[in-house]
C-alpha cells in the first residue's frame, strides 16, 4: 500500500469530509488510484480493507456529513461554483449508489420526504437527472433499510406511482420505468412474502394503462420481467389476469365507463395463452380482495354507534392491506377507505363528529400512503382534519391538494368554506375565491360562494347582488344562482318584492323545484331565506402537520395576491427546507436567481417571466412531449393563438389532468394572463409529490 494512500486514510479518519472532497475535486493523493474515477478508487479502496476495518464506518459517516453539507450549500453557490459544485455533487452520488454504506442508506430512506424534495432540484435532462439516481439508490438498498427497522414494503406505491407516470407523457421520462420495475422486483421479502412477481405485473399494467406503449415497446419490458422470475408456462396465467382485471376495473371506475380496457390488454392475454375475451378475475393461485359485501354492510351500517363500527371497519382495512401488500393492487384499498371516511363524516351523532374525524382522517391517510395522487383522498383528509378540530392541518392539507391539483376548481371553492366556516380567516377566503372566479370565470359556485362571503360576512351586499346578477346572465338556466340572489335581496338588502320576483321569474322560466317552492313559502312567512348555521362545539386544536409545500404555496398565493409582503414571503422560505418546490417559490417571486434553471418548471417560469416567445421557444428542443405541449400551449397565447394539446400529443396518448386542463383554459375566455396563471401552476404542481406517509395520522 503506497504511503499516499495511507495517509489519505488517515485523513478520512480525521476529517471524512476534507477526504471526500479531496477524492472528489481531483486533489486527493491515492497512488496508483489518483486517475480512477471517484467512485471506482473508493470501491478499490474499501475492498481491500480487512473485514470489521473501522475505516468503512468512517467513510459511511463521512458520506451523511457531505451530504448534509452539499444539502445546505449547493443551492446557494452562484456562476460558474455552481456548475462545478454540481459536478462534484454527480460523482459523490455515483459513489453513494456504489457502495451504499449502511447508515447513509438508512438515513436516505429514513428522511425520504426532505431527501425527494432536495433532489428534485437537479433535473435537468435525461443525462443529468439526480432525482432518478436517489430512486436508484432507494431501489437497490431496500433490504438495508428493512435491516434498520424501516417498514419493508412502504416504497411499494412509490414504485407504482412511478411506473404510471414514467413515459413521454408522464411526471417522469421512460428512464424511470425500469428503476421502478427495479423497486418493485427488489421489496425485501421477509417471512411474509415468497417472490414479487404480482408487484411487477401491477407496475407494468399502471405503465400500459397510462403510458398507452406500443406492442414492441411492452413486450421488451414484459420479456425482461419472465426472464427475471424464471417460471413454468402456465405460472402467469392467473397473475397476469389478475394485473390486467385490477388495471381494467380501476380504469372503468375512474373514467366512469367511458374505458373499460386499454389497448395492450388483449395482447398480453393472448401472450400467456389466456382468450382475449375472458375479462373474469381468475383463482388458483391469484389472490382475490376482500368481498365487496363487508364494505356494503359497514356502509348500511354507518350511522350506528361508532363505538360499533370500529372494530368491523379496522378488520376490512386489515384484511384489505393484507391483500394490497401480497399483490400490489391498492385500487380496492383506496376505493373502499375514501368511501367509509366520507360516510363517517356525513352520517352518525353530532356528538360523535370529532371522533368521526379522527377515524376518517385515518383513513384518508392509509388511502394516501397507497396512492398518494388519489383527488378524493385530498378531499376526504381535509374535511376530516376539520372535522376532528384540527383546523390549522385542515387548511394545510387545503392548500397543498390546490397546490397539486391547481386544474380543480372543487379544492379552491372546498378550501374557501374551511377558512371562513372553521377559521374565521374571511379576507383570505374572500381572497382566494376572488382569484378563482377570475381562473374558472365558468363556474357557477365559485361565483355564488363569493356572493354569500360578500353579503354575510364582509357587509358587501350591493356588490354581491351585482356579482350575482352577472353570474344569472352567464347561467341562466341555473336555479341555485336564483335562489342566492333571491337570499341576498331578502335577507341583506330587505328587498323582499324583488326577492319574489326573481324566485317567480325562475319558475315561469321553467326553474321550479323544491327549493325554489320553500323559499317562497318561508317569504309568506315573512321568515329570512338563510339557514341559521348551527354552533359548532368547541374542540381543542391539535394540529401538527408540518407540510413544507403547503406553507410555501398558501405563502405564495398571499404574496401574489398582494396580501403580505415581500419580506414575509421570504423569511418564512428561509423556514422551509429546500425542496424544489421551494427553489420554485423563490424564483417565481423573483427573491433568487439560479445560475442556470435545472429543472423544467423553473426554466419555463424564467421563460415566461422574459415575456418572448423565443425564450419559450428555446425550450422545446430539449424537452419531452408532455412538457412541450405545454411550452407551445404558452406560445401560442404570447402571439394570440389558440392551440390545443391534442394537436401537440401523439395519438393514443393518454394524461387525464391535461385534459381537465385543457378545459379549465378554455373557460377563461382567451385572457392570456389567467391562462398563463394556470399554466404556471400546472407546471409546478409535478413538484414534491411522492410521499412515503402523510404524518396526519
Amino acid at each position: 500500500m503506497s504511503p499516499a494512500l495511507e495517509q489519505w486514510k488517515a485523513r478520512l479518519r480525521a476529517d471524512g469530509t476534507a477526504a471526500l472532497r479531496a477524492i472528489l475535486n481531483g486533489t486527493a493523493s491515492l497512488g496508483q488510484m489518483s486517475a480512477a474515477e471517484p467512485e471506482d478508487a473508493i470501491d478499490a479502496i474499501l475492498a481491500s480493507e480487512e473485514q470489521g476495518s473501522d475505516l468503512v464506518d468512517h467513510f459511511d459517516q463521512a458520506c451523511s456529513d457531505l451530504l448534509e453539507e452539499y444539502r445546505s450549500t449547493l443551492l446557494e453557490q452562484k456562476d460558474r461554483a455552481f456548475r462545478i459544485e454540481l459536478s462534484r455533487f454527480t460523482s459523490f452520488i455515483a459513489m453513494i449508489r456504489r457502495i451504499l454504506p449502511k447508515q447513509t442508506i438508512i438515513r436516505l430512506h429514513r428522511e425520504y420526504i426532505i431527501w425527494n424534495g432536495f433532489f428534485e432540484n437537479f433535473v435537468v435532462d435525461r443525462g443529468l437527472d439526480l432525482r432518478r439516481e436517489y430512486f436508484r439508490i432507494l431501489a437497490l438498498s431496500q433490504d438495508l433499510a428493512a435491516e434498520g427497522g424501516l417498514q419493508a414494503r412502504r416504497l411499494m406505491p412509490l414504485w407504482l406511482s412511478i411506473c404510471a407516470e414514467s413515459g413521454e407523457f408522464g411526471r417522469y421520462d421512460p428512464s424511470y420505468l425500469r428503476v421502478a420495475l427495479m423497486g418493485l422486483r427488489r421489496l425485501p421479502l421477509g417471512d411474509a412474502f415468497d417472490a414479487n412477481e404480482d408487484f411487477a405485473l401491477q407496475g407494468l399494467a399502471r405503465w400500459a394503462v397510462t403510458q398507452r406503449p406500443l406492442e414492441p415497446a411492452f413486450e421488451r419490458e414484459w420479456r425482461i420481467l419472465e426472464g427475471d422470475f424464471p417460471r413454468s408456462y402456465d405460472f402467469w396465467q392467473d397473475r397476469v389476469q389478475a394485473a390486467i382485471v385490477a388495471a381494467e376495473t380501476e380504469l372503468s371506475e375512474r373514467t366512469h365507463q367511458a374505458e373499460t380496457s386499454f389497448p395492450i390488454a388483449d395482447w398480453w392475454r393472448k401472450d400467456v395463452d389466456i382468450d382475449p375475451r375472458d375479462r373474469s378475475s381468475r383463482g388458483g393461485a391469484a389472490k382475490e380482495p376482500p368481498p365487496r359485501e363487508e364494505r356494503e354492510a359497514i356502509l348500511r351500517d354507518i350511522g350506528n354507534a361508532l363505538e360499533s363500527l370500529r372494530p368491523r371497519i379496522n378488520t376490512l382495512m386489515t384484511k384489505h392491506r393484507h391483500y394490497a401488500d401480497k399483490t400490489g393492487d391498492v385500487f380496492y384499498l383506496v376505493r373502499t377507505a375514501c368511501n367509509i371516511g366520507m360516510n363517517l363524516l356525513r352520517k352518525g351523532l353530532p356528538s360523535e363528529k370529532a371522533s368521526r374525524g379522527i377515524d376518517a382522517a385515518s383513513l384518508a391517510k392509509l388511502a394516501l400512503d397507497y396512492f398518494a395522487e388519489h383527488i378524493a383522498a385530498w378531499s376526504l383528509l381535509r374535511d376530516a382534519l376539520a372535522a376532528s378540530g384540527r383546523i390549522a392541518d385542515a387548511e394545510l392539507v387545503g392548500w397543498e391538494a390546490i397546490r397539486r391539483f391547481p386544474e380543480d376548481v372543487q379544492f379552491r371553492t372546498q378550501l374557501a368554506t374551511v377558512l371562513v366556516t372553521y377559521a374565521g380567516k374571511t379576507e383570505e377566503a374572500a381572497a382566494l375565491l376572488g382569484e378563482t372566479t377570475a381562473l374558472f370565470p365558468l363556474d357557477p359556485f365559485a361565483r355564488t360562494q363569493l356572493a354569500t362571503l360578500l353579503a354575510t360576512r364582509m357587509g358587501k351586499a350591493e356588490k354581491a347582488m351585482a356579482l350575482l346578477l352577472d353570474t344569472k346572465a352567464l347561467f341562466p338556466t341555473d336555479a341555485y344562482v336564483r335562489t342566492q340572489l333571491a337570499t341576498v335581496l331578502a335577507d341583506d338588502l330587505r328587498r323582499t318584492a324583488d326577492a319574489r320576483a326573481v324566485l317567480e321569474g325562475a319558475i315561469a322560466d321553467g326553474l321550479d323545484d323544491n327549493t325554489i317552492q320553500s323559499l317562497l313559502h318561508k317569504l309568506d312567512q315573512g321568515r329570512t331565506l338563510r339557514r341559521k348555521a348551527s354552533p359548532r362545539a368547541a374542540i381543542p386544536d391539535t394540529s401538527h402537520l408540518n407540510l413544507a409545500t403547503a406553507i410555501a404555496r398558501r405563502q405564495l398565493f398571499l404574496f401574489e395576491a398582494r396580501i403580505s409582503s415581500t419580506a414575509e414571503l421570504h423569511a418564512v422560505l428561509n423556514q422551509l427546507p429546500k425542496d424544489s418546490y421551494t427553489t420554485y417559490v423563490s424564483q417565481r417571486a423573483g427573491l433568487s436567481d439560479m445560475p442556470f434553471k435545472t429543472n423544467f418548471a423553473l426554466a419555463f417560469d424564467a421563460a415566461l417571466q422574459l415575456a418572448e416567445p423565443s425564450a419559450l421557444r428555446a425550450l422545446v428542443a430539449s424537452v419531452r412531449p408532455m412538457e412541450r405541449a405545454i411550452v407551445e400551449k404558452a406560445v401560442a397565447l404570447s402571439e394570440g393563438r389558440v392551440v390545443l394539446f391534442r394537436d401537440v400529443f401523439a395519438e393514443g396518448a393518454r394524461n387525464e389532468r391535461a385534459q381537465r386542463l385543457e378545459e379549465t383554459l378554455a373557460q377563461s375566455g382567451g385572457r392570456e394572463d389567467r391562462q398563463t396563471v394556470l399554466l404556471r401552476d400546472f407546471v409546478a404542481s409535478t413538484l414534491v409529490t411522492s410521499l412515503a406517509s402523510l404524518q396526519a395520522a
